[in-house]
């Protein structure tokens, strides 16, 4: 099953399903005893189904009302409270939540498809691609009796809950920045590399592309760059010329908050050069914060909106916080409200 000869797999892939495909246990015991290196790592990767494909699943009860689009981007955290971070967006009225580092079927979260779960509760649709399988098993915030000792299905990944109409859907895997296999941070060896998904929403009869991203942690400003404008690129080679909002963790590593004019973080300036725009739809304040799971990123900021195609505004940050006090995510969520230019 894992001998195929393969480089690494990146590109844009486009298989639709109606859930990922998994592995079963015996297989996951044969990943966990490959051989230390890249070899073997992308062999598996390119042998695994799910690393292709972009599950669309649920059905929109609540759909998005009329005029001004309110959008959310949040680096969930793997995800550990899913009813809370739900009742958190629905607070905000968001029609499209574009998530990033959302797990499906971990032992951490209690094997529970975080994604999926979320998109019910809000009464909308969801997407969902693999970052990563994760093949070690890292414990629970809480216990609970009932957990499986092993993933059932090991997934962590973006994808978006949404109340428009959504199609045509791919995934984007970048080239790599950094080694999760061979260079895994303490329980964290995993399988695969960073990526976006993104489809095609309409609102009021207009199409657009909707993103969810995350840029690799360990990357440098330049290996930002390349894999900001890699993203760009499979947006306009399949979706040319349509309004496009992007959202999600870039792991930007400016000094100052609000570093759009650092000039050693060339993503920004290499996406205004393709016409899109961050000043509109970003404010200048920290993103993130200590959470249960971590120590927090310090007083960073990590997440974006960039926007094509749009009229942007009301940007703000939500803290991610649950009203008990519950530390939902080391980040905090980023809106912003679309509209769509009178000519358009």
């Amino acid at each position: 099953m894992f001998d195929i000869a393969t480089t690494p797999l990146t590109g844009c892939f486009s298989q639709q399903v109606s859930a990922l495909t998994t592995i079963g246990a015996e297989a996951m015991a044969r990943l966990r005893s490959l051989p230390a290196d890249r070899a073997a790592h992308d062999a598996a990767m390119g042998a695994l189904a799910a690393f292709r494909q972009v599950e669309m699943g649920g059905q929109v009860a609540r759909p998005a009302p009329p005029g001004p689009l309110t959008i959310a981007a949040w680096n969930l955290e793997r995800c550990a409270w899913p009813e809370p971070s739900a009742a958190l967006l629905a607070a905000q009225g968001v029609s499209l939540a574009l998530l990033s580092e959302v797990d499906n079927g971990l032992h951490r979260t209690h094997q529970r498809h975080t994604t999926a779960e979320m998109a019910a509760m809000l009464g909308h649709a969801h997407g969902y691609a693999v970052e990563f399988l994760e093949l070690a098993i890292m414990p629970p915030l809480v216990a609970c009796p009932d957990n499986p000792p092993d993933h059932l299905r090991g997934f962590h990944g973006n994808g978006f809950t949404t109340a428009l109409p959504c199609r045509d859907p791919f995934v984007i895997r970048f080239p790599d920045e950094s080694d999760w296999y061979l260079d895994a941070k303490p329980g964290q060896r995993r399988i695969g590399n960073r990526m976006a998904v993104a489809a095609t929403f309409t609102h009021e009869g207009q199409d657009f592309v909707g993103c969810a991203v995350h840029l690799e942690s360990r990357a440098d400003f330049a290996g930002r760059a390349r894999q900001m404008a890699f993203l760009l690129d499979a947006i306009e080679a399949r979706r040319s010329g349509l309004p496009v909002v992007v959202g999600g963790d870039l792991n930007t590593a400016v000094e100052a908050v609000g570093g759009l004019d650092d000039p050693r973080e060339t993503l920004f300036a290499g996406a205004e050069a393709r016409g899109y725009d961050w000043r509109a739809c970003n404010l200048a304040a920290p993103t993130t914060r200590p959470s249960g799971w971590s120590g927090g990123c310090g007083t960073r900021q990590l997440d974006w909106f960039c926007t094509r195609g749009f009229e942007a505004g009301a940007a703000r940050i939500v803290p991610s916080v649950a009203p008990d006090g519950t530390v939902l995510s080391d980040h905090d969520m980023i809106l912003v409200t679309l509209t769509f230019p009178p000519s358009a």
